[in-house]
C-alpha cells in the first residue's frame, strides 16, 4: 500500500491541522476556491466536493466538520507510514521512478503509448535491442543508436538482404525457467497478424513475405515467410529489403509471446501473478492506477546486478514529482512524465540535470471524415494561424517549433516542409472554406490528455485561432487511457498527441500516416503518399530518398493539411548522484538493465 499513500497524501501533516483552523475561520465559498486553486492533490478534490455538497443541500456546519475530521484521521493513519517506506535505509538498493500514469496495457502486441513502453522493455527483449548509450563503440559513424544482439546472439542476411536467419542464445529462458525457443517468436508474429488481436503495430510486419496476405485473410499462415528451423533458429523472409529491420526486431510488438500462458489466463496474462517474462526484470506486482514493482528476472542471461528491484510510481501530477526528487523520495524524473514545463528553466542548472535531444515531435491531428474538418481548406486555415515561436516564449521548457513531420538530425528532415504562420492566408482559406472572417463556423472540440502543461499548450492554441480567424475551440481534456480509447474508437476532429520514433530511421515518422498504420487515427488515407513512404523505404539515404520524402510531406502537411506538427523537444533528466548506469537515448528509451544503485556512495 505504499505506493498507493504516495499519490494519495497531502504534503505534509502539519497542513492538515491549519486546513481545519482555516476551514472555521474562513467562509465556505472562499475556502473552496483556495483549495481548489492550489491543491492537485484527488483526496483534497474529493473533500471539496463532499464539503460543496453538503452545503448545497443545507447541511449544517457541524456535520460538515465531522466529515472533515473523519477524513483528516483516515489521511494521518496512513501517512505517517508513508514517510517510513519512502525514506530508503542508506543500503536500500531500490531504484524509484514515475511512470506519471497507469499504462493501457502491458501486451507486447498491444502497445502503442510511451507509457507501456517504458515498462515492457525492461521486462521482455525481443532478438535485437537499440543501444542506449551515448559513448558505446556500438554507435555508427553519426552518433545513431545502433543494433545490438539480444536474444538473437547472431544472425546472416542473404545477398539480396531479403532473408534473415536468427540464431537464438542457447542459454535464453523465460523467468519461470522455460527455455525460450524460436517457436514462441512465430507465435507472436501469428498473433499480431491475426486482425483479432487489435495490433495496432501489425503493420511493422507487413514487408515479411506474405504477412499482409494472411492479414487481409487471403492465404494461411504457413505461407508467411516465417519460419522456425529448429528450436534456435528463426528464419524470416522479406517481401522486399529494407534497411532497418533489424531495428524493428527490438519493437514491442515483435517480442516473442508464450502461447501456453495465454491460454490459461487470456487478457490476464500480463497480471502480476500470471506474467511470465525474458527480459531483465518480472513483474512483481501491479497496483492499477498506483504503481508498478519490478525485480531481476534471476533467469534472464545476465540478470542485473544493481538493484534489489524498480519501484515505477503512478504520480500523475510532475509538480508533486519533483517534490518526491527534492525529499530524495524519487531517484530519478524526467520532461515526459514528471517535470513540468514552466520549472524547466530551474531545474535545467541543477547539478543533477543532464539535457539531449530527442526524435519527438507534438502535434494536431485532424479527423477528415468529421465536419468541418472534411475540408481542407478549413485544416489549412487552422495550421496556418498557429505562430510556433508562442510555445518556446510562453512555456519555457526548451521548446522547438518544427512545421515538418521530420526532426533535426534524422535523414529527410527539411525545414521548408509544412505550411508556416501566415494569419493572412490562414483567413484567406477559412473564406474561401465558407466562413469569411469565421462567420458560421461552428464551435469544435479540440481533445487531449490531461497534464497542466499540455493544458497550457492547448490554451495558446485556443488563443491563435481565435485571434487569427474568430473561430471558438474548446478544449476537452482526458486520463490518458480514456483518450487513447477515444482515439482508437472513433477520433475527435482534432486532437493533440506526441509521437516518438521507433527506430532511428525517418520511416518511423513517415509511416504513421499511411493507410496501414494502426496508430493513423485522422481517417485520412492517400495511395501517393502511400507509394512515397514504401519507396523511400527501400532506399539508402541520398537525394532520391530525400525528394521522395519532400514530396511525401508536401501532400501530407500543405495539400491535405492532414496534422499540423506544432514542436520537438530536449529531454531534461535527473538522476541522484547514488544512481549509474541509467541509460536513455534519442528515441527516449529507458533501460534499466544495467542500472546500479549505492545510497551510500553520493
Amino acid at each position: 500500500m505504499r505506493l498507493w499513500a504516495v499519490q494519495q497524501h497531502w504534503p505534509n501533516e502539519p497542513g492538515l491541522t491549519v486546513c481545519l483552523i482555516v476551514w472555521l475561520i474562513v467562509p465556505i465559498s472562499k475556502l473552496t476556491r483556495w483549495i481548489a486553486q492550489f491543491a492537485g492533490n484527488s483526496v483534497v478534490r474529493r473533500i471539496v466536493n463532499l464539503t460543496t455538497f453538503l452545503f448545497s443541500n443545507s447541511v449544517q456546519r457541524p456535520i460538515t466538520l465531522f466529515c472533515m475530521l473523519l477524513l483528516v484521521v483516515a489521511q494521518v493513519s496512513c501517512a505517517f507510514p508513508i514517510q517510513q517506506s519512502l525514506s530508503q535505509p542508506e543500503d536500500s538498493r531500490i531504484f524509484r521512478m514515475n511512470l506519471g500514469t497507469e499504462p493501457p496495457s502491458l501486451d507486447p502486441a498491444k502497445v502503442v503509448d510511451l507509457t507501456s513502453f517504458t515498462v515492457v522493455q525492461n521486462v521482455m527483449r525481443g532478438l535485437t535491442t537499440l543501444s542506449t548509450e551515448k559513448n558505446r563503440p556500438e554507435l555508427d559513424s553519426e552518433g545513431n543508436v545502433a543494433v545490438l544482439p539480444s536474444m538473437a546472439l547472431s544472425w546472416d542476411i542473404s545477398e539480396d538482404r531479403q532473408t534473415y536467419t536468427f540464431h537464438l542464445r542457447e542459454n535464453a529462458q523465460w523467468s519461470d525457467g522455460t527455455p525460450m525457443i524460436s517457436q514462441h517468436f512465430v507465435d507472436a508474429w501469428h498473433r499480431v497478424l491475426t486482425p483479432e488481436t487489435g495490433a495496432d503495430y501489425a503493420f511493422f510486419l507487413f514487408d515479411i513475405k506474405g504477412a499482409k496476405d494472411f492479414y487481409d485473410g487471403q492465404i494461411p499462415f504457413e505461407q508467411v515467410g516465417i519460419l522456425a528451423l529448429n528450436d534456435n533458429t528463426l528464419q524470416v523472409q522479406l517481401r522486399r529489403p529494407i534497411p532497418f529491420f533489424l531495428e524493428l526486431c527490438a519493437a514491442p510488438v515483435m517480442l516473442p509471446f508464450r502461447e501456453d500462458v495465454y491460454k490459461k489466463y487470456g487478457d490476464q496474462f500480463t497480471e502480476a501473478n500470471n506474467s511470465v517474462t525474458n527480459g531483465p526484470y518480472k513483474l512483481t506486482a501491479w497496483q492499477h492506477n498506483v504503481g508498478i514493482t519490478l525485480t531481476p528476472n534471476p533467469y534472464y542471461y545476465a540478470p542485473p546486478q544493481g538493484v534489489d528491484g524498480i519501484e515505477m510510481m503512478m504520480v500523475n501530477d510532475p509538480n508533486t514529482s519533483v517534490v518526491m526528487y527534492e525529499n530524495n523520495e524519487l531517484d530519478f524524473i524526467e520532461t515526459s512524465t514528471s517535470i513540468p514545463a514552466f520549472d524547466v528553466r530551474r531545474l535545467v542548472k541543477h547539478p543533477d540535470a543532464r539535457q539531449f535531444p530527442i526524435h519527438r515531435l507534438n502535434y494536431i491531428g485532424f479527423n477528415v471524415t468529421q465536419p468541418p474538418f472534411n475540408n481542407e481548406k478549413v485544416r489549412q486555415a487552422f495550421t496556418l494561424a498557429i505562430d510556433r515561436s508562442y510555445f518556446p516564449r510562453l512555456l519555457k521548457a526548451g521548446q522547438l517549433p518544427n512545421g515538418s513531420w521530420l526532426t533535426p538530425g534524422l535523414f529527410g528532415y527539411n525545414d521548408q516542409r509544412g505550411l508556416q504562420f501566415n494569419p493572412h492566408q490562414a483567413q484567406q482559406r477559412l473564406a474561401e472554406a465558407g466562413y469569411p472572417n469565421g462567420k458560421g463556423f461552428p464551435e469544435v472540440s479540440l481533445v487531449y490528455r490531461t497534464l497542466y502543461e499540455t493544458q497550457k499548450e492547448m490554451e495558446i492554441l485556443q488563443y491563435l485561432w481565435k485571434t487569427h480567424l474568430n473561430v471558438n475551440v474548446r478544449l476537452e481534456n482526458m486520463e490518458w487511457k480514456m483518450f487513447l480509447k477515444r482515439l482508437q474508437t472513433g477520433a475527435p476532429g482534432m486532437y493533440r498527441l506526441g509521437w516518438f520514433v521507433d527506430y532511428p530511421d525517418p520511416d518511423s515518422f513517415m509511416s504513421l500516416f499511411t493507410g496501414a498504420s494502426g496508430n493513423n487515427y485522422t481517417g485520412w488515407t492517400h495511395a501517393d503518399y502511400d507509394q512515397f513512404v514504401q519507396n523511400a523505404a527501400v532506399m539508402a539515404n541520398g537525394k532520391k530518398r530525400q525528394t521522395l520524402y519532400d514530396r511525401a510531406q508536401r501532400i501530407l502537411l500543405e495539400d491535405d493539411a492532414v496534422i499540423a506538427p506544432l514542436y520537438g523537444s530536449n529531454k531534461l533528466i535527473l538522476t541522484k548522484p547514488w544512481v549509474k548506469g541509467l541509460s536513455i537515448n534519442s528515441l527516449n528509451l529507458i533501460q534499466l538493465e544495467s542500472v546500479a544503485v549505492s545510497r551510500n556512495q553520493r
